[in-house]
């Protein structure tokens, strides 16, 4: 029932439902002719041979004085009963006697299986029962198998099922193997791979689908070829941008540390840290450029086996330090440590420290800053935790997002929304995740990174 040519999805379905009908047609046919072999052949009677055949006996045993000198049909039985129907032999059982009693003296039956048949000789009278239906020549048959009716009824049921559950099965899967093209370009486009060839189906209608999926392809290729292109030459502006900043940045810090070793009064003091201060920020401006057009334009990793023992050592160190001004004491918890990790050292560090730093400025001071470190599953979970604000609800589903800062409680004053958007863009090129949740017990933020070991 495969598809060879091109077609509709109306003709495959009318494809399927006439081999359908073909097969339920086959498996019905192929056990009755059967049992009409095994009739021609002498293996089974049909349903009304025994009538036949006991109705022909009637003027024999009217004529016969002993019953016995004949020989009844297969599955006839007799009941021999004088004018006062009083028992004088029989080849029943006692159920069997009792219907052929009720039949011999009300002419009523309650048996739709057997029926019977009344013969009046000159001083007795004569109760023959026979089955109605097919039989097995051979008595062993008729004694341990169901009737050959029962037997053809069975296998054309269970050849119909078959019929059914093969043909089902297999028109599945023809429309799944017609399908998968339409699946495989959903997940190219998913996961953003333009640079692939639209397959075909022989159904017209996935066909047109595919075809869709085509110019859309096309279409979105093209669209983000320029898109991609306009923001190639944001990123390299805005690095150039920064670079050049740094020349004139480092000449006034030079001018501005002179002047910092001059004889000042106090007005002039004040102004030069104003200048001072202005001077810092701007450096931590020019990083911020850097920082957005890396992470935007996907970083080359520098990868290397780190040993995690001293790479956290270091990192912890760093924590202390930047803590140790507001007060804040660390609190920390490790669980099934890692020997190594993969990953490129310098960016692992800045988003760890991006993270620290974020959370040292939103939390009051001699407060405590939880880190949780343990492996499991094959991932190492680190948790950053503070004693502050937390996020808001908003936050939570777009804090990682480039600029957002609609969250006041959180927004960094100088990364102007770019804090987590870095961190998480590093933490995606190591095949990880970053986390936001609220914890429970301090009410602060709770900031995990999950890293593929």
């Amino acid at each position: 029932m495969g598809l060879k040519k091109d077609i509709s999805l109306k003709k495959a379905f009318w494809k399927f439902l006439f081999w359908l009908l073909t097969g339920l047609g086959v498996s019905v046919a192929i056990p009755f002719l059967v049992f009409l072999l095994l009739g021609s052949s002498g293996i089974v009677t049909y349903a009304d041979n025994c009538e036949q055949q006991t109705k022909a006996l009637v003027p024999v045993l009217t004529a016969t004085p002993d019953i016995t000198d004949i020989r009844l049909p297969l599955g006839t039985k007799y009941l021999l009963l004088d004018k006062s129907y009083q028992l004088i032999d029989t080849s029943m059982n006692d159920d069997e006697y009792e219907q052929a009693m009720l039949f011999a003296t009300t002419g009523q039956t309650t048996d739709k299986k057997t029926q019977f048949l009344l013969v009046t000789r000159d001083d007795e009278y004569i109760v023959l029962q026979y089955y109605v239906g097919s039989q097995f020549i051979d008595p062993w048959l008729n004694e341990h198998l169901p009737s050959p009716e029962i037997l053809m009824i069975g296998v054309m049921i269970f050849n119909c099922l078959v019929v059914c559950v093969f043909l089902t099965t297999h028109f599945a899967k023809i429309l799944s193997k017609e399908l998968f093209p339409i699946f495989k370009a959903t997940k190219e486009i998913e996961n953003q791979n333009l640079d692939f060839e639209v397959e075909h189906s022989k159904i017209k209608e996935f066909e047109n689908v595919l075809h869709s999926f085509e110019k859309m392809r096309s279409s979105l290729k093209i669209s983000l070829e320029k898109q991609w292109k306009t923001e190639q030459i944001q990123r390299e502006q805005i690095a150039s941008l920064a670079h050049d900043l740094k020349t004139p940045l480092t000449v006034m810090q030079g001018n501005i540390d002179l002047l910092d070793e001059t004889n000042l009064n106090e007005e002039q003091k004040l102004y030069l840290s104003y200048a001072m201060t202005s001077s810092e920020q701007m450096k931590q401006y020019i990083k911020t450029l850097i920082d957005i057009s890396r992470a935007s334009a996907g970083y080359q990793l520098q990868l290397e086996d780190i040993n995690f023992l001293d790479f956290w050592k270091h990192i912890l160190l760093q924590t202390e330090i930047v803590c140790k001004d507001k007060g804040l004491v660390i609190q920390q918890t490790q669980r099934n440590f890692p020997q190594s990790i993969i990953g490129d050292r310098m960016l692992l560090e800045r988003a760890f420290m991006n993270l620290v730093s974020n959370s040292l400025e939103y939390s009051p001071e001699n407060s405590t800053l939880y880190i949780d470190v343990e492996s499991k599953n094959n991932y190492l979970n680190i948790c950053i935790t503070d004693c502050g604000c937390g996020f808001s609800k908003e936050a939570l589903e777009h804090a990682k997002e480039r600029f957002y800062m609609a969250d006041q409680s959180r927004s960094s004053k100088l990364h102007y929304g770019m804090g987590l958007y870095i961190v998480d863009s590093i933490i995606k090129q190591h095949k990880g995740k970053l986390l936001l949740d609220n914890s429970i017990e301090t009410k602060g933020a709770k900031v995990t990174i999950q890293l593929p070991l």
